[in-house]
């Protein structure tokens, strides 16, 4: 008796899960924003910059319950800061951006009561990057430095992420990951958003 409950109750969670699924083909679009680790390097620096107002702009298709093709506008945003040399006290100032746009392919894990995604695509990155060096002080440890050739650079790289969505009418609540490899170094972008179906 306790068998046929579980399988009864396995079988209306999947097919309330599929008509739910359902209801989400078709084209959306949506906005999200979040935090954005840039990543960032040039000559002097490594692993610079993180931004909290990191923002997308997206549009996909769902055609079917399972897949859905994404378009997405990206901007990981700047920062500008203070670091200095390794193992010296030389000062830099360093500034970085990344924006670009990205396609990805969404694999969708419908449930009852949110989906489950993952995504893979390729991105195309724009980063710009620059240290300056600053003026030892004195008594310092101050090797001597040349402002790097600052970089400003667009390439393509592969992208992939996942995420979990929550759907009220036609509006979609989603909480997204995705990183990607990019100009030196590896950035990230979490963000939270609406998404709108039509």
């Amino acid at each position: 008796m306790r068998i046929r409950q579980l399988a009864w109750l396995a079988l209306l969670t999947l097919l309330a899960g599929a008509a739910r699924a359902d209801d989400l083909l078709g084209p959306y679009v949506g906005a999200a924003f979040g935090k954005a680790w840039l990543d960032s390097s040039d000559g002097l620096i490594s692993g610079f910059g993180s931004d909290k107002h990191a923002s997308e702009i997206i549009a996909g298709w769902r055609p079917i319950p399972e897949l859905a093709a994404e378009l997405e506008y990206i901007n990981m945003g700047s920062e500008t800061g203070m670091t200095s040399y390794q193992d010296s006290n030389v000062p830099l100032t360093n500034s970085a951006s990344r924006k670009g746009l990205t396609a990805f392919g969404i694999l969708y894990l419908p449930t009852p009561l949110v989906d489950f995604y993952l995504k893979a695509g390729v991105a195309r990155l724009r980063t710009q990057v620059s240290t300056v060096v600053g003026t030892c002080p004195a008594g310092g440890d101050c090797p001597p430095l040349a402002n790097p050739i600052p970089v400003d650079s667009t390439a393509v790289g592969l992208a992939g992420g996942g995420g979990v969505m929550y759907r009220f009418r036609r509006l979609e609540l989603r909480l997204d990951y995705a990183r990607f490899a990019a100009y030196g170094g590896n950035p990230y972008l979490a963000t939270l958003g609406l998404t709108w179906a039509f």
